[in-house]
């Protein structure tokens, strides 16, 4: 297979309110940016570097932001971090509340240069939501979806504007470095429990 062929990826969001009475609102819908850290990723798994396991290339972990749209015109694919991830201040608690079951894990996110990015609080640590097997799927013989879904008592009251696709650890790091492969700010959406959100990120590969 050829480099560009490997390299040739694409993708598409959609952000969907979802209310208690069951009924859904197409929020946000438009493609999204690929950053290098899937070019990153991508090479190393055909040249067999990185890590020598194939499950640690499987795109598993998201996080949602609040700053994005300061970068809406002028993101691009060097792009390797959320502006302002949830998490990195108020901790667990931006994700998970006493009704909320959304599995986080808390590892190192990797910086342009392969190393661990330090967060806001200038640890190495941050959280990324776990997308779960059944969230993903597969669309065709070259796409795949993932469903991100945020209930009605996650991140309320935090005004939501961005979010990251995560390879789970191309280099094989111990501990774990995700490293960012899709990203995509989106318009202002204020999070109450009045309803559920659903992210559909297709990517073609």
């Amino acid at each position: 297979m050829k480099q560009n062929e490997v390299l040739d990826v694409s993708g598409h969001l959609e952000v969907w309110k979802v209310y208690e009475t069951g009924d859904e609102e197409l929020f946000f819908d438009d493609h999204n940016v690929i950053t290098s850290g899937m070019g990153a990723g991508v090479g190393m798994l055909y040249a067999g570097s990185g890590s020598a396991r194939i499950t640690d290339f499987q795109i598993r972990y998201f996080q949602i932001g609040v700053s994005g749209d300061s970068i809406v015109d002028t993101y691009g694919v060097s792009q390797y971090s959320l502006v302002s991830a949830l998490g990195q201040v108020d901790g667990v608690s931006d994700y998970q509340s006493g009704q909320s079951n959304i599995p986080l894990s808390e590892h190192q996110l990797m910086d342009w240069n392969g190393g661990p990015k330090t967060n806001s609080e200038a640890v190495w640590d941050w959280y990324f939501g776990l997308i779960p097997d059944n969230a993903i799927k597969r669309v065709d013989l070259n796409s795949v979806t993932y469903i991100i879904y945020i209930d009605r008592h996650t991140a309320n009251n935090h005004t939501l504007n961005e979010i990251g696709l995560y390879m789970d650890n191309p280099l094989g790091e111990d501990p774990k470095r995700s490293n960012m492969v899709a990203y995509r700010p989106f318009t202002n959406i204020v999070k109450t429990d009045n309803f559920s959100l659903v992210f559909k990120w297709t990517l073609n590969f």
